[in-house]
């Protein structure tokens, strides 16, 4: 089946029972002296998600994960989580928790009650604060090639507020044409804005400074 790519936000699960992680027979499959972890978590208003835990001493900017559930009938649906905090509020502290994919397996009118029973995954790649990194190349190429455009998008996203108004950017921020790469920071803004009940503009002025700090301390945002 075809991948799921995730904006580091929660799609709704089409499993509204409640699972006990115990109960699923999970393999981190991260290959040796990884310095994260795979964890399957449970929480009532998410459902049933897998999670990156940081098992390193230094905090970690960016990850490349996968993860793959699989249901009672024996269907997955495979998630690439390609998370990077430099467009968050901080870093993934060492031995702390951040969402990665849901545990999301389609359920069909004839099996409503469909539940995963095994799941696998692996942290693939990581990028520390200190710019270095662990892991496969390749993984990491698909979040350090776009970092540069993210960056862009935030650029013209707070210019579009203060040169053609509000309307203009929530137009902008919620543009659904928008490269899914892009849309996971404008999405990740939409959603963060209406939770923590605060204006977008001022969350992507705060993304926008964070982002190029982290540019001035890394260098040009290149693979």
């Amino acid at each position: 089946m075809k991948p799921t790519i995730t904006p580091f936000l929660f799609l709704v699960t089409s499993l509204v029972s409640a699972q006990n992680p115990a109960n699923i027979k999970f393999q981190d499959a991260s290959p040796k002296g990884a310095p994260a972890a795979v964890v399957v978590k449970y929480e009532p208003d998410i459902g049933l998600y897998g999670a990156v835990r940081n098992t390193s001493t230094k905090g970690i900017l960016a990850f490349f994960a996968i993860i793959e559930p699989t249901d009672s009938r024996g269907q997955s649906v495979p998630c690439h989580s390609r998370a990077d905090f430099i467009f968050k509020e901080s870093p993934l502290a060492p031995r702390g928790e951040r969402s990665a994919c849901p545990m999301d397996t389609p359920t069909g009118s004839n099996d409503p009650g469909a539940t995963v029973v095994k799941a696998v995954g692996a942290v693939l790649w990581v990028q520390f604060e200190d710019g270095s990194t662990w892991g496969d190349p390749e993984s990491g190429k698909q979040i350090l090639s776009v970092r540069s455009r993210k960056l862009a998008y935030l650029q013209k996203l707070v210019a579009e507020y203060y040169d053609n108004g509000e309307t203009s950017f929530n137009a902008m921020l919620n543009d659904q044409n928008l490269d899914p790469r892009i849309w996971a920071v404008a999405g990740c803004i939409a959603e963060d804005a209406k939770s923590q009940r605060i204006p977008a503009i001022n969350l992507a002025k705060d993304r926008l400074e964070a982002a190029q700090k982290w540019q001035s301390l890394l260098g040009s945002f290149s693979p």
